[in-house]
């Protein structure tokens, strides 16, 4: 049905007009709510898209004038999108009309129309402007297809700007139509599509009588040609227009006598005539060319030169890109559209639309947790400050992601915006979810939990080998069950889908029923006294048990009959021999722990898994055989599977692969396998399965204040991070609260914890059934665009000049003025200029901008957690150790990895670049050292202690000499120049914990692990230069980069010595164990205590020890600036915290890590960050700093 005026379209576009008849369909004069712009809508007719094909088809093709970008005779095109099923074209609105309109009303003689006031004026400049569109998109590699006046749209606001349309269009036509195609043009890829008879050229209506011809861009130079005719004609010149060439030569014959005929100068008819080539060979080709020749004429004929020049296209911002970016994304090119958000974020990091779609997007495909969303848009609006304006979009993320709670005062806040009242509608329907809520009870630890399948009833039992039952409609404990088992602590426990029966499991092996209704137990009789590891009990009363050596038991609980005992499959491994280190070849079998148990409600299917070994088996019970299984092959290779959650009482098996990084669920009941999707799971959270398998729960058990995931597992993703810190909780309480179990209701709806100080954490989820809308950014006029860009041209060269002449405050000035342009904010030429004039003369104060440029997730092969990777000065290169012996080369900037040495090692724990990038060292848990050369994509040497193994290495700044600390207590002093062993100094009792070398090689320092000492060493001669008791073995070292000081950061005090006198130059409080210097040696960080003796980073001046301030943050992991300005801490909360040291104050907060991190550095240009969690995975981030140029 006809959209009517006034008719509001996706709660978005109000219907302004009556409709417009178009070569497909109707076109509509719609208003954007959301923008207070007009929109053309070209809505095809539904009976000529009436398959799927169709319709993706005409997405695809009508797609290719998005892609156009921003042109002054172009009408742009803002996206393609779908209304009620049917894709809609929505472009720029132009006020006026078409040519054909012009022509037909006579207004081309109408009012003043160029220097002459006349009618000549006025047609050629309309034929310039309209070969100059039309060029624009031959350019691009479009044909048009379809040029004719009606596609030629002249504004009549004084201007007579001629702005072509519908490109692609006639190739959609043609798509719907089903006309057989053409040879295509190589360089342009156009096929023949729908055209007007009155304007195609000759090789269309060959291709439409079903001929075999190629288009080119001569068949738009024909069909141009018959408009610039049109206009002198004053009516369409021909019926058809590939006769236009005898026509044109009767209507001159005839002396142009048309009624509303205009003379046409002798220039004009020698340029149609050539455009009216039959062969489309001879025609030209290059409307730009002709535009000139036109606009020659133009002079002769008018007297005055033509007014207007030839114009560019504008360049695209960070919003047209990302507009692009969804229309390609609708038409199913995905890869374009990743390559176009990534081109907008380049452009403007924190552009608020771009960041939102880019993240929104990752986040739907499982890339990216809720948290990193929410992290991106958080940074933006940052660094936006009083500027930023889309609280909106925050409040979409919240709604998708189930925090109403969130979503509703930001959504409040943008309630202009029309998107808004659709998303704050539903989600008043969806009600209010109470909070989350600790319920305390046990008095002692919670071990185990279970939930029925409607989220009423939960069962928890403790280490103190209490039971307790409890109503969570109420939020309280209803019952505490005593058993004369009570004491010995319980391991495990079920409850019935119906939350009427329970099964205990405690340790020594005994297994309770318990009937929860009248409150008995029974005691089951078991035929062994193994340790019980899993549990599975249906409302009919079968039941299953695991063990740990691998059998299984199903019984019928309301008899106490054994149904059946089965037998998992055992591991199977292979050993090493110990005289040669080779993998002996016969197959060794062990028992295999059965920690994860599914029964069917009849109890004729069980499901057991033992994640250790990564097998999975389905068993018919009657029969005890199994249905299917997941088991090692004859030849050992592995399953691929690393953990295991079992849902809907075995129906649904959620299969985890921390090595691949991929996860599948497995329906059992049919064999079905979905998958893979993207697994970010962390390897040591506790994960359950709801009961219809949609979704999965994450939590980390053991250690404090880690949040609850919510994941989907048809997509992999993260729907929702949930914290786990209770409020109402003592602090130091909150803090060092562990959680140590979890369960969740059938639907998932609800989760339950249980933690270390008996405490039952509640939390209730709303269903995930919103989806947030996308972000269309407001089109830009390329007018507009063009003129902003001359104005940044206009300002950078002022800038280039002024710096030239010493100038760099009035330099800085220019810059600043271009960085304040709407859509240059941060584009990255201006971010590079900017950069250069403020390293060469300028203060760094705060960062203007701080964005993620890339992950790198290798998995626990590619990274071993904790260990930082290595950076060369230059910024780069990055080395690598992996947990599997290799050592890998990461180019910095891009994050692609350069090369993976072929030589296999021990797993690394210390990995050091050599200054010039050239040499890298590492040493490894095996107890080797290794050289290696990056030049040669080689391993040069091992390197080796006196006797024993390797302990501990270091390299001096030059990459001259290595040092290496042994077991034995020796160290041992490589000279890298001619590659031998200089010298050999017995240096402790008993192992080296840690070494360091002086940047100039001269001095060396050294603490035993046994004897706790610290030692400073002459490399030239060998011997000690003074000896210092340490606390610990393995205590931080640092030598000053001048050589001249060594810092000794022990638990208590950090002190620093005179390497050349052994005295001690001064001490200041130190927690121990991280340590940061400047690059300049300037500035220190330690961590310390406040005088209310709360936890900071102390930050000090290393020529005198002076503490320059201390900042509030409890970090272990920190790093300082090169130039000593600014610092970094990797806090609690998994943020990153960006400080400026002369202050102490916070300028900016970097969060999305979804674990804690492990190591943050400075890149030796500090324009730069790369930071490590545990997963783990790396992350570079990119700084653009503000300077200060009064100095």
């Amino acid at each position: 049905m006809p959209w009517r005026p006034g008719e509001l379209i996706l709660d978005l576009y109000e219907v302004r007009d009556q409709p417009l008849a178009g070569g497909m369909g109707l076109v509509y004069r719609v208003r954007h709510r959301g923008w207070d712009t007009d929109l053309a809508v070209k809505v095809p007719r539904p009976e000529q898209l009436t398959t799927e094909a169709h319709r993706a088809r005409f997405e695809s093709e009508a797609g290719t004038w998005v892609g156009l970008g921003l042109h002054p005779h172009v009408v742009s095109c803002a996206y393609v999108r779908r209304v009620d099923g049917l894709p809609c074209v929505f472009a720029e609105w132009v006020a006026g009309g078409s040519l054909d309109q012009v022509v037909r009303a006579g207004r081309l003689h109408e009012g003043p129309g160029g220097p002459d006031g006349g009618f000549l004026a006025r047609a050629l400049d309309l034929a310039v402007q309209s070969a100059w569109g039309i060029d624009h998109a031959h350019q691009q590699g479009l044909i048009h297809q379809d040029v004719k006046p009606a596609n030629i749209m002249v504004g009549l606001d004084g201007a007579w700007t001629a702005k072509v349309t519908d490109f692609g269009l006639a190739g959609a036509r043609a798509a719907v139509d089903g006309v057989a195609g053409t040879a295509v043009e190589a360089s342009l890829g156009a096929s023949f599509g729908g055209m007007t008879p009155a304007y195609c050229s000759p090789e269309q209506a060959e291709a439409a009588a079903g001929a075999r011809v190629t288009l080119t861009r001569a068949t738009d130079v024909w069909s141009w040609g018959l408009c610039v005719w049109e206009m002198f004609a004053g009516r369409r010149p021909c019926r058809y227009g590939q006769a236009a060439r005898e026509a044109f030569a009767d209507y001159l014959a005839a002396g142009e006598t048309w009624p509303a005929a205009q003379p046409m100068p002798p220039g004009i008819v020698d340029l149609l005539r050539r455009c009216f080539d039959v062969d489309p060979t001879t025609r030209p080709h290059h409307l730009a060319d002709l535009a000139t020749a036109v606009a020659g004429v133009y002079a002769d004929t008018v007297g005055v030169p033509y007014p207007r020049v030839p114009p560019s296209a504008a360049g695209l911002l960070a919003g047209s890109l990302s507009n692009q970016a969804l229309s390609l994304l609708d038409l199913d090119r995905p890869e374009d559209s990743e390559h176009l958000w990534r081109n907008a974020i380049d452009i403007d990091p924190h552009h608020p639309a771009a960041v939102y779609n880019w993240a929104l997007y990752r986040w739907r495909r499982g890339r990216i947790t809720d948290e990193q969303v929410l992290a991106e848009l958080r940074t933006a609006r940052e660094i936006a400050g009083e500027n930023w304006q889309a609280d909106h979009l925050l409040g979409f993320v919240h709604a998708e992601r189930g925090d109403d709670e969130a979503a509703r005062p930001l959504l409040a806040a943008s309630s202009t915006n029309p998107d808004v009242a659709e998303v704050a509608g539903a989600l008043a329907r969806r009600g209010t979810a109470p909070g989350p809520q600790r319920l305390p009870g046990h008095r002692g630890q919670v071990t185990a939990v279970a939930v029925d399948e409607s989220g009423r009833v939960a069962v928890t039992g403790g280490k103190d080998g209490s039971l307790r039952i409890w109503s969570l409609t109420e939020n309280r404990a209803v019952r505490e069950l005593g058993t004369d088992g009570a004491g010995a602590p319980v391991t495990t426990l079920a409850i019935d889908p119906a939350g009427r029966t329970a099964l205990v499991a405690r340790e020594g092996g005994r297994t309770e029923r318990w009937n929860l209704a009248r409150v008995g137990c029974v005691t089951v009789p078991l035929g062994q006294r193994a340790a019980v590891t899993a549990l599975a009990l249906t409302t009919s009363g079968a039941a299953a048990i695991g063990y740990d050596n691998g059998r299984i038991e199903v019984w019928d609980t309301t008899d106490g009959r054994l149904r059946r005992t089965l037998e998992h499959p055992p591991s199977t491994y292979q050993r090493l021999d110990p005289a040669t280190g080779r993998i002996l070849p016969e197959i060794q079998e062990s028992p295999a722990e059965v920690t994860v148990l599914g029964l069917s409600e009849d109890g004729t299917v069980a499901v057991s898994a033992a994640p250790r070994d990564g097998s999975v088996v389905v068993w018919e019970v009657d029969t005890g055989r199994w249905l299917h299984r997941l088991v090692k092959s004859a030849d050992m290779r592995m399953t691929g599977v690393d953990e295991v959650a079992l849902g809907g009482s075995g129906r649904y098996a959620l299969l985890i692969g921390h090595q691949t990084r991929v996860a599948h669920l497995w329906e059992t009941r049919p064999h079905r396998v979905r998958g893979p999707v993207p697994n970010n799971l962390n390897r040591y959270s506790t994960v359950v399965l709801s009961g219809d398998g949609e979704r999965a729960v994450s939590v980390g058990v053991g250690s404090p204040d880690q949040p609850v995931r919510i994941w989907e597992t048809d997509s992999g993703r993260c729907l929702r991070t949930v914290a786990t810190r209770i409020d109402g909780l003592r602090p130091e309480m909150a803090g060092l609260l562990s959680l140590t179990c979890a369960a969740t209701s059938g639907d998932g709806a609800l989760v339950v914890l249980g933690d270390e100080y008996g405490g039952l954490h509640v939390h209730r989820l709303p269903r995930p059934d919103l989806r947030a809308p996308w972000s269309y950014e407001r089109p830009l006029a390329a007018r507009a665009v063009l003129a902003a860009e001359a104005q940044v041209r206009q300002r950078v060269v002022r800038a280039e000049s002024l710096a030239g002449e010493g100038r760099p405050a009035a330099a800085a000035v220019e810059l600043r003025a271009a960085r304040d342009m709407v859509g240059f904010e941060r584009h990255p030429q201006l971010r590079e200029l900017w950069e250069r004039l403020g390293r060469t003369a300028g203060e760094r104060t705060a960062p203007l901008g701080v964005w993620q440029r890339y992950e790198l997730r290798g998995g626990e092969f590619t990274f071993v957690p904790g260990l930082a990777p290595a950076l060369s000065v230059d910024g780069e290169l990055a080395v690598t150790g992996g947990a599997d012996g290799l050592l890998r080369v990461w180019e910095l900037r891009t994050g692609r990895q350069r090369h993976t040495f072929a030589e296999r090692v021990g797993k690394a724990h210390t990995v050091v670049l050599s200054a010039d990038a050239q040499l890298a060292l590492s040493a490894d848990w095996a107890g080797t050292a290794h050289l290696w050369d990056l030049a040669a994509g080689r391993r040069q040497a091992e390197l080796h202690g006196d006797h024993g193994a390797v302990r501990a290495v270091a390299m001096d700044g030059t990459g001259r000499y290595v040092i290496v600390g042994d077991a034995d207590g020796n160290l041992c002093l490589w000279s890298l120049y001619r590659f031998h062993l200089s010298r050999t100094m017995v240096a402790h009792r008993g192992p080296v914990g840690s070494v360091q070398l002086s940047d100039d090689g001269r001095y060396a320092a050294s603490v035993g692990a046994e004897d706790r000492t610290c030692r400073l060493w002459r490399t030239g001669t060998g011997s000690p230069v003074l000896t210092i008791p340490v606390e610990f073995g393995s205590v931080p070292l640092r030598f000053t980069p001048d050589s001249r000081q060594l810092l000794i950061n022990s638990p208590g005090e950090l002190t620093a010595w005179d390497v050349q006198t052994g005295r001690q130059r001064y001490a200041l409080p130190s927690r121990g164990d991280a340590m940061a210097l400047s690059r300049d040696g300037r500035v220190g960080l330690v961590r310390a205590y406040d005088e209310s003796y709360g936890r900071v980073v102390s930050v000090w001046e290393t020529a005198t020890g002076r503490v320059l301030c201390e900042l509030a943050s409890e970090a272990k992991v920190f790093d300082v600036s090169p130039d000593g300005r600014h610092a970094v801490t990797a806090d609690v909360d998994r943020t990153l915290g960006i400080w400026d040291v002369r202050t102490g104050r916070r300028v900016h907060t970097c969060d999305g890590h979804p674990e804690p991190v492990s190591s943050v550095a400075f890149t030796a240009d500090g324009r730069s960050m790369v930071s490590m969690d545990s997963r783990p995975a790396i992350r570079r981030w990119e700084l653009d700093w503000d300077y200060d140029f009064t100095g």
